[in-house]
């Protein structure tokens, strides 16, 4: 005998469209639960992979569910599907399973605190995942890789450092809602947290897979597999091309969330970062192609980001050609309105729409108070905006926030161990040996 999925998605369903559309209006609602149903589907999976099935009853398997719920904080959701469960009407002591393992829960919600400390936003790149590809000189500059990249070795390094130090994984777009009295503004949202624990925030740039890093040890492009979860193709030293879990920082992550869902705040992952002139998540879609193959090709990328999406990840614009004019600030508002534009034609029917504008090379100049270049965003539907600095904390301009990031990448651990160290882990323990010497003067982020 065996839990019946089904049957609880139903209870699931009814709590959660109540719950998100007290606030983000139904259409809202029906998303952010389908993919709550989506993780807490996929958390049932990993439950049952991990136990030993023959021996275990159906009430100890759904107590072992609950128990990873919890973990992820899903209190309601937890406490819904023992309440369902047959057994709970017949156990009469708060000391018998059912009703003990609620109370527990119960006692985690109650201790949520209000969260007043820094905020924090990390960022990466595509991860490397062959150094000696990336550093060898023979594509793309070594130098280059080694400032702003950061390595698969690295990366794995981190998470369980990040998770030792009392940060938890969280949606940037929780920390705003609408303003029921204002409805053109927005307003910051209490973030309500165990004790101890600190929301961070992770985002990815240029998930695009680009034509120059083919042969320089990055992965090619990211797959759904028939196991319903996506992966990165990779081509690996002896040219054969592989479908592997640790090519990049969505699937690493994915994975460590579910071997650790106290590390993420219910199901929460990180932004990706998307340019559009090379395509969506290594699928060409280029002027260079017929409207047919670039048909087929947003459909791919699609079926790849809905998956991301009903995972936890969210997605964001970083303009559709990554100009050097936003570097040198020479970006007319007329080339920022055709970039932004361009960007929303070509790759939102990929992503779907999204909120979230991360700026390219960091720059925050377009995203200052009453600017013809945030007014635009704002006009497009674009309410949080991230640009590269060291403050950690959240700029609130009445109809936008804007958050600054810090890059954790091959400069930062080289040249700016401090603040890594000081916030968050202690960069010697997880630089790559295989990465080069770098010797650079000083530079702005490139990202």
């Amino acid at each position: 005998m065996r839990i019946n999925f089904k049957k609880l998605i139903i209870s699931w369903s009814a709590i959660i469209i109540t719950t998100f559309g007290a606030y983000t209006g139904l259409n809202m609602a029906e998303s952010q639960g389908a993919e709550i149903e989506t993780i807490l589907k996929n958390t049932l999976l990993e439950v049952r992979k991990d136990l030993t099935a023959d021996n275990m009853t159906e009430k100890e398997e759904i107590l072992v569910y609950a128990d990873k719920l919890l973990r992820g904080h899903y209190y309601d959701e937890a406490i819904e599907i023992l309440w369902t469960f047959p057994d709970y009407a017949l156990e009469v002591s708060d000391e018998q399973p059912i009703r003990s393992k609620i109370k527990e829960i119960e006692r985690a919600k109650a201790s949520l605190v209000k969260y007043s400390g820094a905020l924090h936003h990390v960022f990466f790149h595509s991860l490397i995942v062959y150094p000696e590809l990336a550093f060898d000189n023979k594509g793309h500059s070594a130098q280059g890789y080694n400032m702003w990249m950061t390595t698969v070795y690295e990366f794995k390094k981190m998470l369980p450092l990040l998770k030792e130090g009392g940060y938890i994984l969280y949606n940037i777009t929780d920390f705003i809602e609408s303003d029921d009295l204002k409805p053109e503004r927005v307003k910051l949202k209490d973030i309500m947290l165990p004790p101890g624990k600190i929301p961070l925030v992770i985002s990815i740039d240029d998930v695009n897979y680009y034509e120059y890093m083919k042969h320089d040890g990055f992965a090619n492009c990211l797959v759904l597999s028939d196991d319903g979860r996506v992966y990165t193709q990779v081509v690996n030293l002896e040219g054969e091309i592989e479908l592997t879990r640790d090519g990049d920082v969505m699937p690493i992550l994915d994975d460590y969330v579910d071997k650790n869902p106290e590390f993420s705040w219910r199901g929460a992952k990180g932004i990706i970062a998307l340019t559009g002139f090379q395509g969506a998540l290594g699928y060409r879609i280029i002027p260079e192609k017929s409207k047919e193959e670039n048909d087929i090709a947003t459909a791919k990328a699609k079926i790849v980001a809905d998956a991301l999406k009903k995972n936890g990840w969210l997605f964001a614009c970083h303009s559709y050609g990554h100009s050097a004019f936003f570097r040198n600030g020479t970006i007319t508002n007329d080339k920022f309105k055709k970039d932004t534009e361009k960007w929303i034609k070509t790759i939102e029917p990929v992503t779907g729409k999204t909120n979230i504008y991360i700026s390219p090379y960091g720059v925050s100049m377009i995203f200052a108070r009453g600017s013809s270049y945030s007014k635009h965003l704002v006009e497009n539907g674009f309410n949080i905006f991230c640009h590269v600095g060291e403050r950690r904390e959240i700029y609130h301009h009445g109809n936008y926030i804007a958050m600054p990031r810090m890059n954790l990448d091959g400069y930062k651990m080289v040249k700016g161990k401090n603040a890594i160290r000081k916030y968050y882990f202690e960069p010697d323990l997880v630089l790559d040996p295989e990465r080069p010497p770098l010797v650079t003067p000083s530079k702005k982020t490139k990202t």
